[in-house]
């Protein structure tokens, strides 16, 4: 469901860990320079993407700017410049109907409980036992990537069924070193 390995997603995460390397810097100029710096490149892009939204709604079909919406890394991006033609209720729409394909082929389901620009709220039945914490980050992916602006999202339905008793390999392989 999630294309976790995309260039994309390797960039976002690189940009996090950035992000806390810049925030861990101990002179307080070098890091208010590197915030200034960064937010004078987004304000760059934002006004160029913005421009080219316009062009391109201007002069192409109104399927380009379909292809261009449903292109995850094009679509993260107008998202992250507030300049995505869908607003937020859309984008979880949306969301939710990819995340209602992927869970009915495997026999569960989403149901959406409320939303606002505040909240997600969503029911998740799955039949699996041990599937919910799973489905919890799929679930978090697939709308997060839609609606980052989002403030909180509450999944119910979902419980960790793990045996307490249940000790992971690599917790007992990181206890070894």
């Amino acid at each position: 469901m999630s294309n976790a390995d995309s260039p994309s997603n390797e960039s976002i995460g690189r940009i996090g860990e950035l992000v806390h390397k810049v925030e861990s810097l101990q002179d307080p100029a070098a890091r208010a320079s590197a915030v200034e710096l960064v937010t004078a490149v987004m304000s760059f892009h934002a006004a160029a993407l913005d421009r080219l939204m316009e062009i391109v709604t201007e002069s192409a079909s109104p399927n380009t700017i379909h292809l261009l919406t449903a292109d995850e890394t094009v679509a993260s991006m107008l998202v992250l410049h507030g300049l995505h033609p869908d607003d937020l209720e859309a984008r979880v729409r949306h969301a939710l109907d990819k995340l209602t394909t992927f869970f009915d082929s495997r026999g569960a389901g989403i149901t959406l409980l409320e939303l606002n620009a505040q909240l997600v709220r969503v029911r998740f039945k799955g039949n699996r036992p041990g599937s919910g914490m799973a489905a919890k980050g799929i679930i978090e992916d697939v709308i997060y990537e839609a609606a980052p602006e989002l403030e909180k999202l509450v999944i119910e339905g979902i419980e960790d069924r793990r045996d307490p008793s249940f000790v992971p390999l690599a917790d007992l392989a990181a206890q070894q070193v």
